[in-house]
This record gives structure tokens, sequence and C-alpha cells, in this order.
């Protein structure tokens, strides 16, 4: 068979990615931290080990769908970018064998982080309450997860051969699928359900189809599954027959989005110049037609005084993601105001939902921007340039922070305002730590983007430095100390990030000034 021999090429290739194995060993490590944190909270009680698992389970769910589409999402378009996609299209190999070779590799890639979480799990049998059917279901669900979290990656990929646009689509994808799954799954499960014997309880009255419910049967949330279990007369047979079905759906979806990648691949794959037709529209939709005097004017500002910046405003897609947040977070808040009652329930709830996004999107974006740099040479470029090593820093900081200013002073000044009549509880805390968050992020986000050679190493560093390790000191601090929990894990976390960001904004600075990012081949 042809295939072979491309399935062994991508293991290959998968096998000698350093991010293949710190992945596994960052999937155990933030399964430690919720055991850690689950310890200090609820570690007494009847049944802890199930509560425990569902700790676990939600945490790989979560897991699996944010990370599974960013690690698929290259593997494809790095092909059309270095030139090798023809070269495989020269053999006998069609486009369906190579997507197919692409989504074996990076599917058993996604399997064994699964695999190397399962021996943490097994501290939930030591603490009892669990028992087998809530481990196959927690099995079927990841496995459902995982196959859709594939499928988006696959389709991402082959339907674009620029990496930070790959990577946008995956994610979109991987929620549009999410949310499909998560309709799907209460009528999967209330479908072998509501003809059961229960206890005087009507499980197909309980929940209906909806993301909500679906996302509390996937998570297991409240028990739900040992709840069912102990409620249907004719065993677990029920229950398992939904989450099996669904797992059927989600492998059959799979096929159908490999089916479709490949054809994508098989009609892209040669590359053509732009059409005339395309050319119209970009002249059309990109063009600037009012204010175009302030706008060439603004930019050479921005050229003089931060020629660093002015490389990612200079073009308008760059130009897109400033004003594109910006309107996000404007439609999400008329939203909201138009209907003030659930957004007074859910005040700081949605504050802060809007600002671990921002925060996610500013991680993002400074995970990634020596990337593009390093593959073109650019960076090389800037270095021999009449600019010293802090002033190539500082215009990035500034550029990443000019990027999201508009967004992030929205939100803070709608979240001061409204908390005076919306909230019960003091919000300044909070709205100082995503400050001090957003303001330190592209500092760590660029130390990982050079020293990183892979993307998703850097993105999950820059998190696990600005985020996990943090928030892991703050609950220590409350622990410790729950007197008076706001001040002292307030102190504690601002002083962790500020240290950590201080550490590795010299070490970027020495960095560059010793050349450490350049790597010498044969030598690493």
């Amino acid at each position: 068979m042809f295939i072979l021999p491309v399935i062994q090429r991508e293991l290959r290739a998968v096998a000698r990615h350093p991010v293949t194995y710190n992945l596994r060993v960052l999937g155990v490590l933030a399964l430690l931290v919720v055991l850690g944190m689950f310890w200090l909270e609820d570690h007494n009680g009847q049944g802890v080990g199930g509560r425990l698992f569902a700790y676990f389970h939600g945490t790989l769910f979560l897991a699996i769908w944010l990370l599974v589409p960013l690690l698929t999402a290259d593997c494809i378009s790095r092909e059309r970018r270095e030139g090798t996609l023809p070269l495989l299209f020269l053999t006998q190999l069609r486009a369906g064998d190579i997507v197919y070779a692409k989504g074996l590799a990076h599917g058993l890639r996604s399997f064994t982080l699964w695999l190397a979480v399962l021996p943490v799990f097994t501290v939930c049998f030591l603490g009892g309450g669990i028992g087998w059917p809530e481990v196959v279901i927690s099995g079927l669900v990841n496995f459902s997860s995982i196959c859709l979290a594939l499928g988006a990656g696959l389709l991402a990929s082959a339907r674009t051969r620029v990496w930070t646009r790959a990577l946008a689509w995956a994610e979109f994808l991987a929620f549009v699928l999410l949310m499909s799954f998560l309709w799907l799954l209460p009528w999967s499960v209330l479908m072998y359900q509501g003809r059961q014997p229960t206890r005087g309880f009507t499980l197909i009255n309980d929940l209906a189809a909806s993301p909500e419910n679906g996302l509390a049967i996937a998570i297991n949330a409240q028990g739900m599954w040992q709840r069912w279990l102990s409620l249907l007369r004719s065993g677990p047979g029920p229950l398992l027959w939904g989450f099996a079905t669904m797992a059927l759906l989600s492998a059959l979806q799979l096929y159908l989005l490999i089916r479709f990648s490949a054809w994508i691949v098989k009609r892209t794959w040669q590359e053509h110049p732009v059409s005339t037709r395309a050319l119209w529209w970009r002249d059309k939709l990109f063009k600037p037609v009012f204010f175009r005097k302030q706008l060439r004017g603004w930019l050479r500002w921005e050229l003089h005084h931060n020629p660093i910046g002015w490389l990612e405003q200079r073009s308008w897609s760059g130009r897109l993601v400033l004003w594109s947040w910006l309107a996000v977070v404007v439609c999400v808040y008329s939203s909201l105001f138009s209907n003030l009652s659930v957004y007074q329930r859910g005040f700081h709830v949605v504050q802060s939902f809007l600002a671990s996004l921002l925060a996610g999107s500013i991680a993002v974006s400074a995970a990634g921007s020596f990337r593009r740099e390093r593959e073109t040479g650019v960076l090389e470029l800037l270095l021999v340039a009449p600019l010293r090593e802090w002033e190539i820093i500082a215009g990035r900081v500034r550029g990443l922070w000019i990027q999201f200013l508009p967004a992030v002073a929205l939100l803070f000044t709608v979240w001061l305002y409204c908390a005076t009549f919306l909230s019960t509880v003091n919000e300044l805390p909070s709205v100082v730590c995503y400050a001090i968050t957003f303001a330190t992020l592209p500092v760590v986000g660029l130390y990982f983007s050079l020293t990183k050679t892979n993307f998703m190493a850097a993105l999950i560093w820059t998190l696990l430095v600005q985020a996990v390790i943090p928030s892991a000191v703050l609950q220590a601090v409350q622990f410790n100390h729950p007197e008076d929990t706001t001040t002292y894990g307030l102190l504690a976390q601002l002083s962790v990030q500020l240290a950590v960001a201080a550490f590795l904004g010299r070490r970027l600075l020495l960095v560059l000034k010793r050349r450490e990012f350049v790597k010498v081949p044969g030598l690493g």
C-alpha cells in the first residue's frame, strides 16, 4: 500500500517534535494541579473519588477541545508553505491518502495525550465512589471529542496555507462542532432512557436538547452520571448505548470531514495566481475608502516612532485584529444591556469570561509574534538594522498593547462603571488582576516565541507561566490565609506575575543580544 510509507513518515515527524512529549508532561501536571486544588477545597466525605473523577474528566474534556485542533491545524498547510505537497502528488498517492495519513498520525498523538494522563485517574479509584460504567462513559465522551476536534484541525489545515489563518479556522470549526456535539448529546443519551423504568424520576423530561444541558452531561456536572445510574432499574446499558451512539456519530463525522478535506486538497494543491475576481473583491472590501489621509498620516507616524509595531499595522489583516475584537466586545455588551436582568445575575462570570478570552487572544498573538520573522529571516535583518535590542522588544510589546487597547479599555470601563449598580461584590481586585495579566502577557509570550521552535509549545508555556502558576499560588494563599483571602491572594498573584515577567523580559533581552535563537545545522 502506498499510504503506509506516508504514515510512517508522519509518525516519525511527529515523534521528533519535542512538543509531543512536553504536551504529555503538561497534561499530567495539569491534572496534578487539579488534584492539589481539589485537596485544598473538598477532600472529605463519601464518594470523594467520584467527585475527583468528575474534575479530572472535565479538565481533560476541555483540554482536548482546545489543544487537538491547534496541534492538527498546521499539518497540511505546512506542506504547502514548504513546497512538499506537490512532491507527494508526484507519487501514486491520492489526496485522500495524504489526509488519512495526517489524520492517523495526529490522532495517535492525541490519543497518547489521553493515555499519558490515565495513571493519574487511578487516584479516583482509591477514593471510592467510582465504577466501571463511569470510566466507559468518560472514554466514549473523550473519544467523540478527539474525533471531532481532529476533524476540525484537518479541515482548517486543508483550506489555507497561512498558519495563523489555519489556527483561527481550527478553533472556529472546533467551536461549531462542539456546539453541535452538545446539542446532539442530550438527544442521543435520552433516546435510550426515555422508556426505561426509573425509581420515581423521569429522565426524558429532566433535560432538553441544548448546549447547556449537553455540557452538563459531557462533563458529569454535579455527579449526573452517578445519579442516572442509580435511578435506572435496568442497569447501565441504556446510558452506555446513548454515549456509544454519540461516539459512532462522531466517528462518522470525522470520516466525512476527512473526505471533504481530501476534496479541498485535490482542488487546491497546485498554486495558482490570484484570480481577477479575487483581486476585485479584495480591492472592494479591504481598500481604505474613508479617512485615507488620516490613515496614511497615522501609519507614517507609526513608522517613525515604532517601526516594529508598524510591521503589524501596515496590512489590513493586522488592523482587522484591532477593530474586530472591539466589535466583538461592543456586540456582546449590546446584547447584554438589552436584557439587563440576565446580565446582573451573571455579571462577574460574564466579565471574567470576556477578560479571559481577551487574555487568551493576547497570549496567542504574543506566542506567535516572532514566528514569521524567524521563518522568513526578517528577525536577523532587524538585528543588523540601526535598532537596539531593547527597542525591538519595546516596539513589539507596544504594538501588541495597541492592538488590543480599544477592546481592553472598553471592557474595563464597563466593568468598573456597571459594578457600582449591577454587582454586590468588590470587582476592583479582579480588574487589577486582569490588568496586570494584560500588561505582562506580551513580554512572556515574546520570550517563549523566541526560545521555542514550535508555536504550540510557546503558547502552552505562556499560559502555564502567566495563568496556571499564578492561579495555583492564589489557591495556596487562600488556603493558608482564609481570614483575608482577597488581599493576600491578590498580592501573591500580582507579585508572581510581575516577578516572572521581569525575569523573562531580562532573559529575552539577553537572548536577542547573544543571538541564541539562531540554530546552526547539525548543532541543534
